[in-house]
Order: structure tokens, then sequence, then C-alpha cells
């Protein structure tokens, strides 16, 4: 550090020296101009406000245009969906009570083993599971047919629930004889 205040000292009237030297501005505003003149465009301020103009009306068609076909698509998703998910869901509610009425067969099967009315109300039940199959199985065509008919669809999924209440009886029953 005491070099540099040595230096100072030695040549304070080179700091001193206030103002620059004569023509320092307009030399330097010569310079300014031409380094950015020739990067000027050539426009003026209402052909600018030409092209904006012509951006908004763009967008602004772009925009309905997008919310148009989002709402074709969205209709049609919805009307196209809606019966499979439907069927989606018919699909789960009978295979739920097929493995119920499976489940319930094969409990009737065990308490069937011994003695004679035992095996009789197997066999009842299986005859009543098959019937109610076949019955399943028409609805199940029948749904094929017109799958947006409720009404086959209420009865095929009462079928399927009958099904499990005549195994839950049949098993009750079972129960009952062994006594």
């Amino acid at each position: 550090m005491d070099d540099l205040q040595k230096y100072v000292k030695e040549n304070r009237e080179l700091f001193e020296d206030s103002e620059p030297t004569e023509g320092h501005f307009a030399r330097f505003e010569e310079k300014l101009g031409s380094q950015f003149d020739h990067h000027r465009l050539g426009m003026n301020r209402s052909f600018l406000l030409k092209i904006a103009a012509g951006l908004l009306i763009l967008l602004t068609v772009t925009a309905f245009l997008f919310d148009f076909a989002a709402q074709k698509i969205r209709n049609f998703a919805q009307n196209n969906t809606s019966g499979k998910e439907l069927q989606t869901e018919l699909q789960e509610a009978v295979t739920y009570y097929d493995n119920a009425a499976t489940n319930h067969l094969n409990k009737i099967q065990k308490l069937a083993c011994c003695g004679q009315d035992s095996r009789k109300l197997y066999s009842m039940a299986s005859g009543e599971l098959d019937a109610l199959d076949a019955n399943a199985t028409e609805l199940k065509n029948t749904l094929k047919g017109n799958p947006d008919d409720e009404r086959v669809q209420s009865a095929l999924i009462r079928s399927q629930q009958m099904k499990e209440t005549i195994m839950n009886n049949m098993i009750r029953q079972m129960k009952n004889a062994k006594k």
C-alpha cells in the first residue's frame, strides 16, 4: 500500500485533471452513431401495429378453433367410454358373484360329504346353479344385441345375486340337516 500512495503523490497532477480534452464528447457521440446506425430497422410504427393486429387475430381464431375441437373430442370420448365403463362394471359384478357362487358350491360340497340328505341338497344346488347360469348366459346374449338396455343389465345382476342367495340358503339348510 505504501507504493501506491507514493505513486499517487508523485503523479498528483495526472490524477487531478478533471475535464476531458476538447471535443471528447463529440467524438464519443460520433462513434456511437456510426456503430448503431446500420442496425436500425427501417420500419415505422403503423407497420408494427399492423403486424401486432394480425397476430392478435390469428391467436383469437386459433383459440376458438382449439376450444371447438376440444369440445367435440370431449363429447365423442364421453359417448364412447360411458358404455365401455358400464360394461366393465357389469363384468366385474358378474365375476364377483360367479366367484362367490363357486366358493359357496365348494362349501356345499364339503358339507355334502356325509349323509343322504346332504347329497340331495348338493345335487339340488348344482341343478339350481346350472339353471341360473343358463339364464345368465341368455341375458348376456341379449345384452350383446343391446348393450345399453338397463333392464337387461339389471336382470343380469339380479340373476347373479339370486345365485348367491340360493347358495347361502342351501348351506344353511345343510348345516341344519347335520344338527
